[in-house]
């Protein structure tokens, strides 16, 4: 996969992550700080979400990411997929 740009990778994120919380319909709208457990993202949820950043953006995330604080937040989320683009 080519290179993505970091404004790339962000709007990605949000596109997707946005179709996991049952709190959040506009990718826009939510925000990178807020625990995504209050944005509606239960554990099977985080599995899903997993699953689907891995075919999105054509990563593999590796044992030392799959962390409860790696699927915290939306920046922590974001820090974790640039960090293997």
């Amino acid at each position: 996969m080519e290179q993505l740009k970091q404004d790339q990778v962000t709007e990605k994120l949000l596109t997707v992550l946005s179709k996991h919380l049952k709190f959040a319909d506009d990718p826009q709208a939510i925000p990178m700080d807020k625990p995504l457990d209050e944005l509606g993202l239960d554990s099977m949820g985080a599995v899903n979400l997993l699953l689907d950043l891995e075919d999105s953006f054509e990563i593999s995330f590796p044992g030392s990411l799959l962390s409860e604080d790696t699927f915290k937040t939306a920046a922590n989320l974001h820090k974790a997929v640039a960090s293997l683009v």
